[in-house]
């Protein structure tokens, strides 16, 4: 190379990164324009008070001061199908602008996977945002029943409240059943907040799935007492030292397998998503936003307040990258799991 072409490559290369600069920035101007002053809708799929929604109002009140321009943040409730209704609603009909966010049940990323009727969506599709903090499963059931343990559980018919038929809160009780025996009975209907007020009514013994954080922050005063008591930890890592591990109890591998697909959606417990084709800008500034809003100490300090547990954000290419995982899952281990999403045998529906 000549001495003369060495000042040219330098001119080409500063004016290549003062064109890229410039770009930057033109796209920076542009995502804040289309934020400023816009308001920024979270549709959750469970009603008010569920975990769900607290966690989605509790971004809802922080996140807008780290996107660019700076909009508004409203909630909107729109239960159904246990999140199915907005999850299909977020991918099919809300505006594909960046405008519009879900938080949706952590199970419903891996619902194609199985099949499920009226899953209109295609999970590697969404722009995940990212999730608000991890769930740790567990199997509870009330103090005056007949059994408060597992292996009781195999000799005594135990009530099982649920809301929907494919949510976790129908899904691990199936499956305790068909792996250790247990004589779960499930009846479907139920909300999320009004499930624990059916067990201290005992329309219900057991709430068998759900988060057992989001449950001691709204109710720890009935396990304090304990009148809430647990059956076994459902999760891939245990957390609760004190209480049973469902590994404890399943050691056949085929068991094993189908329980770690089932838990799998633990890891982005509250998760957040944005429909497909929203422009990669503003996809990029709203997890930027949502990764510093999950630092902010006002957000945690709120979260502390209301007894929100905040425990392992999860980055949303993390959990693009966990489901281009999962859903390489062998064939009978994802058939397995897919049969638990069906009522069994003697499940009904709450009247209302």
């Amino acid at each position: 190379m000549t001495h003369t072409h060495i000042p040219r490559l330098a001119a080409a290369a500063a004016l290549a990164s003062v064109v890229l600069l410039a770009s930057g920035q033109a796209m920076a101007a542009a995502v804040t324009d289309f934020y400023k002053g816009r308001t920024v809708t979270i549709v959750v799929g469970y009603g008010a008070a569920a975990s769900y929604d607290l966690y989605a109002r509790l971004l809802s009140r922080h996140i807008g001061r780290h996107l660019p321009g700076q909009p508004n943040v409203i909630v909107q409730n729109m239960p159904g199908g246990s999140s199915l209704r907005a999850s299909n609603y977020i991918y099919n009909v809300a505006p594909k602008d960046g405008s519009m966010l879900g938080v949706i049940r952590n199970g419903m990323a891996l619902e194609p996977l199985y099949g499920r009727p009226g899953i209109q969506f295609d999970a590697l599709k969404y722009n995940w945002i990212g999730s608000l903090t991890r769930i740790t499963g567990a199997c509870t059931v009330w103090h005056q029943a007949q059994a408060t343990t597992l292996e009781e559980a195999t000799k005594h018919e135990l009530i099982a409240g649920a809301i929907g038929t494919q949510g976790s809160i129908a899904i691990y009780p199936r499956a305790l059943n068909d792996m250790l025996g247990t004589k779960f009975r499930i009846v479907l209907g139920y909300t999320s907040a009004g499930l624990v007020l059916a067990m201290e009514r005992r329309e219900v013994d057991a709430r068998c799935g759900g988060d057992w954080y989001a449950l001691e922050s709204s109710h720890g005063h009935l396990i304090r007492d304990g009148k809430i008591k647990v059956m076994a930890e459902m999760t891939n890592t245990r957390t609760l030292r004190d209480q049973p591990w469902i590994f404890d109890h399943v050691k056949q591998e085929k068991d094993v397998q189908a329980l770690r697909l089932i838990f799998a959606s633990q890891e982005w417990g509250q998760p957040v998503v944005a429909p497909p084709g929203v422009p990669a800008e503003r996809v990029k500034a709203l997890r930027t936003a949502f990764d510093a809003a999950m630092k902010d100490k006002a957000l945690l300090e709120d979260a502390k307040k209301i007894n929100l547990r905040i425990d392992g954000p999860m980055r949303g290419a993390e959990i693009q990258g966990s489901l281009e995982e999962y859903f390489q899952t062998p064939k009978e281990i994802i058939e397995r799991v897919a049969n638990y999403g069906n009522p069994g045998a003697g499940e009904r529906k709450i009247e209302k």
